[in-house]
């Protein structure tokens, strides 16, 4: 089983997913700034109220998505952390894929670009969190 390195991983992987998530606020706020034009949605003082809640959700989502490649890939290397970034982030946005499918006046557009989008930064977190934890090979044992 690979061995996980707690005192990296925690420090790592909490950096890696606010890294991301801070990157996916500014992408929202400046170059898809009207992505969700006519997407139902909160008012801006009712997502503001909810903004640590959505932190924790990328710090919990993103740190198992870490934790995820360690225990699945046991080669590591970068090739092998944009291939997990790729297919985990697929998975990862399967819920958004469910989601359209109940949300009136959504469109197929908003859909591509919401997946795309998930995966670019599941990607990112992957490669990034390999360059910085420096996994080892796995230890059988």
């Amino acid at each position: 089983m690979q061995r996980i390195d707690w005192v990296r991983f925690i420090p790592v992987s909490t950096a890696v997913a606010l890294l991301v998530f801070v990157l996916d606020v500014v992408f929202h706020g400046t170059l898809a700034k009207g992505m969700y034009v006519g997407y139902p949605s909160r008012t801006p003082e009712e997502t503001m109220s909810l903004f640590p809640f959505l932190v924790l959700t990328y710090l919990g989502q993103l740190m198992t998505f870490c934790y995820l490649y360690l225990k699945v890939s046991p080669a590591r290397s970068k090739a092998h952390a944009v291939w997990w970034g790729l297919w985990g982030g697929l998975f990862v946005m399967y819920p958004n894929m469910q989601f359209f499918v109940a949300v009136r006046d959504t469109s197929w557009t908003l859909l591509w670009a919401q997946v795309t989008e998930g995966i670019a930064l599941t990607v990112v977190t992957a490669l990034v969190f390999e360059i910085f934890y420096r996994p080892r090979a796995s230890h059988f044992g």
